[in-house]
């Protein structure tokens, strides 16, 4: 603070409000700024940091919600695809025997046939080829599906093709009839007769989306040690043909 020179009254007032303006401008502004923050407790830092540490983030809750949508929109889509838009699945399966009939110099083979569809929509099997071959004599024959019956006498009705809803199965017996004459055998009695069969669907390709690339197959071999008579089997007394082997490629 600068001293007081005048001697006059006005030269005073002067020099003392000259002297308290300095003062101000010098005096420290303890009541306008504090000078320091007082020391925070080590302690409760610590527990804000845990704090903050425990707290999710919105990143991760975000995150895990797209991943469960995601996981329930896929799994929609193949619930949805498995139960309206899964293409017909035809599948064949091997009877555990099969009755040998004869009938206008021809065999008869009465063939139990069960189908299943494990597609969503339905397929149709529009008719069989059934190929039957002797494998000691090489002797191969064609068969055609033409009724639905249990014995040559039981030919109630014509063979139509059959239609299977989807997640369904249908069994029935067809008769095959040889389309040439003659006979695998020229002995009968007590004679081991061993055959392969080899049967095949024609599906209606028009519904599919993609027709398949083959026909759904099934091979198998069945053996007897009894060959009835031709009399016998042409009466309506079958030779039972017992399935030995089968697997479906």
């Amino acid at each position: 603070m600068s001293s007081i020179k005048g001697n006059q009254p006005t030269d005073r007032l002067n020099d003392l409000l000259q002297g308290v303006i300095e003062y101000t401008d010098h005096a420290p502004k303890s009541d306008q700024e504090p000078l320091t923050e007082p020391p925070s407790d080590p302690l409760q830092q610590k527990d804000d940091e845990m704090s903050d540490k425990q707290k999710p983030s919105r990143f991760s809750g975000a995150a895990i919600t797209t991943v469960v949508s995601l996981i329930a929109l896929l799994f929609s889509g193949y619930s949805f695809y498995e139960t309206v838009l899964k293409q017909p699945t035809i599948k064949l399966y091997a009877p555990p025997l099969i009755h040998l009939y004869r009938k206008e110099f021809r065999d008869i083979l009465a063939f139990p046939v069960t189908l299943s569809n494990d597609g969503a929509k339905r397929g149709t099997v529009l008719s069989f080829d059934l190929t039957v071959t002797n494998p000691k004599t090489g002797k191969r024959k064609t068969f055609r599906n033409l009724y639905f019956g249990n014995d040559p006498k039981d030919t109630s009705r014509i063979f139509t093709p059959l239609t299977i809803a989807g997640r369904s199965s249908v069994t029935d017996v067809i008769l095959f009839r040889a389309n040439e004459t003659g006979a695998f055998f020229e002995t009968t009695g007590g004679v081991p007769l061993d055959l392969e069969l080899v049967l095949s669907l024609n599906i209606d390709e028009a519904e599919f989306w993609v027709p398949p690339k083959t026909k759904q197959t099934l091979k198998f071999n069945v053996h007897t040690n009894y060959i009835q008579s031709f009399p016998n089997m042409e009466k309506g007394t079958p030779t039972v043909l017992y399935r030995r082997t089968t697997h479906q490629p």
